[in-house]
């Protein structure tokens, strides 16, 4: 009988164990569960921990992974304003807020929510990139950076939704799901349309040029313009200068032509003192007849007759 209880006592621990298992369930940091009773939602945990529930198959827990999740699109063809066409992949980060209205809206297929869920978005993407058609092509691929949209298109503006905000409008409060950023992976055109662009990148460059040639000919013509004026005023303030120089150069030597007149000889003689002084600066050998002029003063004195009172 004591083998009997040992057994008996070992099958109840053993189905403590597998009722426990079955009525008990975690859930992590980073989760969301919704406990269902007979595929009816009856509860959510939003704490981590362990949690208790009715074994199957009166309850059932999901759990939902709720970090931020990516979806990439596929590369999608799409028209601009100006009828060109451009290629565009997009990306969408995108988490669950709401668990309860996620697992509604997305398990009525009987699918995996995740993926019932990302061909949502992606519906939601192909309408809201209709926003290209109301930019033009030289908005999107340009040099010039204030007339490039990309950010706008993404984002939006004053006048135009971007993609957030279009993919934001769908996505909340129905579906229980948080876009949280949208962005242009990758743009491309074909190759007709590169050839154009290319084609009016150049010309675009070509008028910058243009237009700089011209505003630097008319710059240096203001330059030449300036510094021909100062010239022509430095010169004639210049020949006013030597002019006034010249006249009282011209004043001063009539007042000494004057005193030569009345005096030749002394006229003469300071001449004579001048070539002495220019010649015998330097040690100097001369040999000369000492009646050569002017030399003769080294050796006789000039003779310099009084002036008479009518020049005086």
């Amino acid at each position: 009988m004591k083998k009997h209880w040992g057994v008996i006592l070992l099958a109840c621990v053993i189905v403590i164990i597998l009722l426990g298992y079955a009525m008990a369930f975690t859930v992590r940091y980073q989760q969301k569960a919704l406990v269902l009773r007979f595929g009816k939602i009856v509860r959510v945990e939003d704490e981590p921990g362990l949690k208790w529930k009715w074994p199957f198959p009166i309850d059932k827990n999901v759990n939902l992974d709720c970090r931020i999740r990516t979806y990439d699109s596929v590369v999608h063809e799409l028209k601009t304003r100006d009828e060109n066409t451009v290629l565009a992949s997009v990306y969408v980060n995108w988490r669950i807020v709401d668990s309860e209205k996620f697992y509604t809206e997305f398990n009525k297929l009987q699918r995996d929510i995740v993926v019932e869920a990302e061909s949502a978005i992606k519906s939601w993407l192909t309408t809201a990139l209709n926003v290209f058609a109301e930019y033009n092509l030289s908005e999107l691929v340009t040099l010039d950076k204030e007339r490039f949209k990309l950010d706008d298109i993404e984002k939006g503006d004053a006048a135009h939704e971007g993609l957030l905000t279009r993919l934001r409008e769908r996505a909340q409060p129905k579906f229980g799901v948080e876009i949280v950023d949208v962005g242009i992976r990758r743009l491309n055109v074909p190759d007709i349309v590169t050839k154009d662009v290319f084609d009016r990148m150049k010309a675009d460059r070509q008028a910058e040029i243009v237009r700089l040639e011209s505003q630097g000919a008319s710059e240096a013509s203001i330059i030449i313009g300036d510094a021909e004026s100062n010239a022509v005023k430095i010169r004639a303030e210049a020949e006013a200068r030597a002019r006034a120089i010249e006249g009282e150069g011209d004043a001063e030597a009539a007042r000494y032509y004057t005193t030569f007149l009345k005096h030749p000889q002394l006229a003469t003689f300071l001449r004579q003192l001048e070539t002495l002084r220019k010649t015998l600066s330097k040690r100097t050998t001369l040999v000369l007849d000492s009646d050569s002029a002017p030399y003769q003063l080294l050796s006789r004195p000039p003779q310099i007759n009084e002036a008479s009172p009518e020049e005086k």
